[in-house]
């Protein structure tokens, strides 16, 4: 892994290459040329190269660039006006998501202990306690400053620290949202709390910086104990850090989240319609980070079976909980974009008179961060996981569907009380206050972030076929977000598929388990039940889950977008 900065003028270079791809899609658009909007494929090859990217970049791509360029797109345009859903292309027949380069199923289908989940992806313990730590390359412009370094044993770690007024703020928040990431599914760097004495970081007589002005110098102990000047210490003398090991493999840049390497066989789908993609949306909301981006996502080139393959990681953590760049996160993230076209439009209707939802909060706070530094800003009270936006708009996280916001909740919900727990144990807060704070934040959003989704959703799951009956778990009343003695489940049973269905039976059943009868299966092999949930103090019946079943097996499962 390799630290994300880049000169202003290499940056500035693909920022322009951009800009001119921009107006010619808009030239061709006007004159009535059939343009393609999304990125161009890559010719195939054998050799995948290097994307490159940065914060501008970022800044420009999500929020200005494919913004605009999608209008020009009318199959898009028609979706997002008839309010058309776009289902993900990599769910499998019982509507999970299987095991890639992306994701790999891990506390949702095998529970991890409590001590797997406190050690994360950790192949260590973090860098050695002992000898020098010597600085290979250090970077002190851009939103997280910090060094690379090799311990005595000859690992290679970056090190990144709290802003001056934040101890433990960052380093805590990257810390514990890697490990609720990893524990998801997705793949990612190993992150430790990490305390040192100053004396022990030494630079490499090669070693270099970007400084200020941009430009890249040799890193002397002068402008290293300069640079220490601004950094927090603890109470005894220490440094504090969060360590992230370097990975293994050659960094082939990042990856976005609209297409895909076309040259890649592990990567066939399109990043936009990847739903582990897609619910990125939902689990950043969980621990509020709003820094997901392409910058923050790094792809490497590893050997596996003596094979090349491609792996794509999340990075950089530290705007997760109540943690921004450079301290505690403003009232305005969470609620609008860097640039949001559609808030700007409500302002300027408005004449600015509006009040917005993260101005409510700000007033209702008292316009002060009433937590400790080392929490930050940072609640379940004013949660909205239905508006909750990052900085940087995605398309993949705009078309996310109901089915896919159930897939995330579901493995949202699996973390107990006491799995957080010992989660945020991992974030070596020094007061117990603060790691309390923390856990108990996070079971509130992750029980606002379950009753949510299930209600957007048939929450039905774990279907099987049992002695004749189909039984199955309504997880909103597992969960106790509902009764089971006000629910009722409508099932009708058909043939011919969802297009050409033919009605063979229908039926209301009030427990989560019905009898299969055998007449269904006379003259076909198999039916499809349309099952939509019934609750008494709603109006309309949820959205369907189709479970389509011979007399022996469920054969698929699919939840309605």
């Amino acid at each position: 892994m390799e630290m994300k900065g880049h000169s202003f003028m290499s940056e500035a270079k693909h920022l322009f290459k951009q800009a001119l791809i921009g107006v010619s899609i808009i030239l061709l658009a006007v004159i009535g040329t059939t343009v393609p909007v999304y990125a161009a494929a890559e010719p195939d090859s054998a050799e995948f190269k290097k994307a490159e990217t940065g914060l501008y970049s970022d800044i420009f791509n999500q929020n200005i660039y494919y913004e605009a360029v999608d209008y020009l797109n009318f199959e898009k345009l028609y979706q997002r006006i008839f309010h058309k859903k776009v289902r993900s292309a990599n769910a499998n027949v019982y509507d999970e998501v299987p095991d890639s380069t992306f994701f790999t199923n891990r506390h949702g289908r095998k529970r991890l202990t409590s001590e797997e989940l406190t050690r994360g992806p950790s192949e260590t313990d973090g860098p050695s306690q002992k000898g020098r730590l010597v600085i290979t390359k250090g970077k002190f412009n851009g939103l997280h400053p910090g060094f690379f370094i090799k311990d005595e044993k000859g690992d290679g770690y970056l090190l990144k620290f709290d802003s001056p007024d934040n101890l433990e703020m960052a380093t805590s928040a990257e810390t514990i949202a890697s490990r609720i990431y990893h524990a998801v599914g997705y793949n990612v760097p190993q992150y430790s709390v990490y305390e040192f004495k100053p004396d022990r970081l030494v630079p490499a007589a090669e070693a270099t910086a970007y400084d200020n002005t941009g430009f890249k110098k040799i890193l002397t102990p002068e402008a290293l104990e300069e640079y220490l000047l601004f950094v927090p210490y603890t109470s005894e003398g220490m440094i504090r850090a969060c360590a992230s090991k370097l990975l293994k493999g050659e960094n082939k840049g990042s990856f976005n989240f609209r297409s895909r390497r076309r040259n890649d066989p592990n990567d066939p789908i399109d990043h936009r319609d990847r739903r582990e993609l897609r619910a990125l949306r939902v689990f950043s909301s969980w621990v509020n980070n709003t820094d997901i981006r392409k910058s923050n996502t790094l792809e490497m080139l590893v050997q596996e079976n003596g094979q090349p393959v491609l792996k794509h990681y999340l990075i950089d953590f530290n705007s997760a909980l109540g943690s921004a760049a450079d301290g505690t996160k403003p009232p305005m993230f969470g609620y609008e974009h860097i640039l949001d076209y559609g808030e700007a439009t409500k302002a300027f209707a408005t004449l600015g008179l509006r009040e917005k939802p993260w101005q409510k909060r700000w007033k209702a706070e008292g316009e002060m961060v009433n937590q400790s530094s080392a929490v930050g800003y940072f609640d379940g009270q004013f949660y909205n996981p239905a508006r909750y936006k990052g900085q940087y708009p995605a398309e993949a996280f705009k078309i996310l569907t109901r089915a896919d916001g159930f897939w995330a909740a579901k493995i949202i919900m699996s973390f107990t009380d006491e799995d957080i727990r010992s989660i945020v144990k991992a974030g070596r807060y020094s007061s117990p206050g603060d790691e309390k704070a923390i856990a108990d934040i996070l079971i509130a959003r992750r029980d606002i972030t379950g009753k949510y989704w299930f209600s957007q959703a048939a929450p039905l799951d774990e279907f099987d076929l049992q002695k004749g009956k189909l039984v199955f778990q309504d997880l909103a009343v597992e969960y106790g977000f509902e009764k089971s003695a006000t629910t009722t489940y409508h099932v009708d049973v058909t043939s011919g598929g969802r297009k050409k269905k033919n009605k063979i039976a229908g039926f209301e059943s009030n427990a989560p388990a019905f009898s299969i009868d055998p007449s269904w299966f006379e003259n076909h092999e198999a039916v499809d039940l349309v099952i939509r949930v019934m609750r008494e103090n709603e109006g309309n019946p949820s959205p369907f889950v189709l479970v389509r079943v011979d007399s022996k097996n469920v054969l698929s499962i699919v939840h309605q977008d």
